[in-house]
């Protein structure tokens, strides 16, 4: 714009819809609440004024120079009475916007608004023959068609198509471009669907005091892996409660499930949702919602605490732990050893947090030509397990029948249970295997192979699917 303009902003905040389980302008998105990053927007404007119209009941807090217009407690007329208090408040051209259109960007209102505000009429738009007045410009003259409305009981969509035939409103189309701009949220549906995901950390820096072997020591700052709880659920029913490092947190859910041997394939599972971030949680609460599966949850349902760095926490009988799923014995993919020594580099190369950190494990599934289809780091060897069948059953891909599964660390019987529920038939891994693990290989069919080293590896169980080398 070539010279200031007087105007003032209005964020719309009531309603008592809690079919989101609470209230819109208190949703996380993706950390602040809405109401706050809504208001940003407005403030971007630089408005000679800023209002928040909300009920009087809700925990506003540091509004700061934000003038705040109380909705009636004992009623819910819709977004009318807001829009009238605030404009005979400002007694200026006002721009609007809804708490919970969370897609309207500032510059998009800066452009299509006030840069038309000198042609001296509302400015509404419209798609399809229907208004949107919850992204709009409107302006003192309309007042007088706003409050008859609102006495004879009406909506403000009512109201501007009255200011529409009376010459004091403009319409304003709206282009396919722009149409995800006016995105609404009213469902759970749509909450999941368009609400970004909380930015997770995979490292923090510490301060920490660094002592050397040959003497002396120094205060220094060093980048240490993350590590927080999440808790999984199935249809809303909490049934187990795992350590690791955020991120991927779906795949580690589904993961988890086809290892449980819950579900089988990707038609299993209708939706893995990660609940909204609510007080202290974080966001580290999934929720996954089967289609169709019976779901024995005497036996899926643990409400143990789970360690990172063990699979079997809250197991309470070895007859539990032995889930069973079909051999791969009868699978005959042959490879080389000499592919075998190049995996160790390629999956090292791909763990970008570990560089960092030297504190995560690594599972990655390979092709039999040695290319990397999936990579997941976690500071628990069995969720980044977890997190790779996940990424698998979610794309399509199992059962991994023709590829190689690669560790990080050491072997233990669960791994290899886990590797058996994706059908992978060659598990290699860069340091030991338990006796146990040995065992379930040699039952399962599985070639098992340890201590993957520059110059030299075991093979425990399985030998007929490596190349005889001379």
């Amino acid at each position: 714009m070539d010279k200031p303009i007087h105007f003032a902003a209005a964020l719309i905040a009531g309603g008592r819809s809690r079919r989101l389980g609470q209230d819109k302008a208190f949703l996380p998105w993706p950390e602040l609440p809405l109401w706050r990053m809504q208001l940003a927007k407005l403030a971007a404007l630089q408005p000679a004024e800023l209002l928040l119209a909300g009920r009087a009941d809700q925990p506003w807090d540091d509004l700061g120079g934000v003038t705040f217009q109380p909705d009636p407690l004992d009623e819910d007329a819709g977004p009318l009475k807001s829009v009238i208090r605030c404009l005979e408040h400002a007694e200026a051209p006002l721009v609007v916007l809804a708490v919970d259109m969370p897609a309207m960007e500032a510059e998009f209102l800066k452009q299509q608004l006030l840069r038309r505000l000198q042609l001296g009429r509302s400015l509404v738009f419209t798609r399809a023959g229907q208004l949107e007045p919850m992204a709009s410009l409107l302006l003192p003259d309309l007042l007088p068609l706003l409050c008859a409305e609102a006495e004879a009981a009406g909506s403000l969509q009512k109201a501007l198509r009255r200011g529409i035939e009376a010459g004091l409103c403009q319409t304003l189309p709206i282009s396919e471009a722009d149409a995800g701009l006016f995105l609404n949220i009213n469902e759970p549906a749509d909450l999941q669907q368009h609400q970004p995901q909380r930015p997770f950390r995979s490292e923090v820096r510490v301060q920490l005091h660094r002592i050397q072997r040959a003497g002396g020591g120094q205060e220094c700052e060093d980048v240490a892996a993350v590590e927080e709880p999440l808790e999984i659920r199935v249809e809303g029913r909490s049934v187990a409660v795992v350590m690791r490092t955020p991120g991927h947190d779906r795949e580690l859910a589904a993961g988890f499930l086809v290892s449980e041997g819950i579900v089988r394939s990707a038609r299993d599972i209708l939706e893995v949702s990660q609940c909204p971030a609510v007080g202290d949680s974080k966001g580290n609460v999934v929720d996954v919602l089967l289609g169709g599966v019976v779901v024995e949850w005497d036996k899926l349902t643990r409400h143990v605490f789970s360690a990172s760095s063990c699979g079997l926490c809250g197991k309470t009988s070895l007859d539990s732990v032995f889930v069973r799923f079909p051999s791969v014995s009868e699978q005959k993919p042959v490879i080389a050893p000499d592919l075998l020594w190049k995996l160790p580099d390629r999956l090292r190369e791909a763990q970008h947090t570990f560089s960092r950190t030297g504190g995560l494990h690594a599972c990655a599934i390979f092709d039999l030509e040695g290319n990397t289809i999936v990579l997941r780091e976690d500071v628990g060897r069995h969720n980044a397990l977890d997190k790779v069948l996940g990424y698998g059953l979610m794309e399509g891909l199992l059962p991994w029948s023709q590829h190689i599964l690669v560790l990080s660390g050491r072997v233990s019987f669960e791994m290899m249970q886990k590797a058996l529920a994706a059908g992978v038939p060659i598990v290699a891994a860069l340091s030991a295997p338990s006796s146990l693990a040995i065992d379930f290989a040699e039952d399962s069919g599985q070639t098992l192979i340890g201590f993957l080293r520059e110059k030299s590896l075991n093979v425990y169980t399985g030998g007929q699917r490596l190349l005889q080398t001379t």
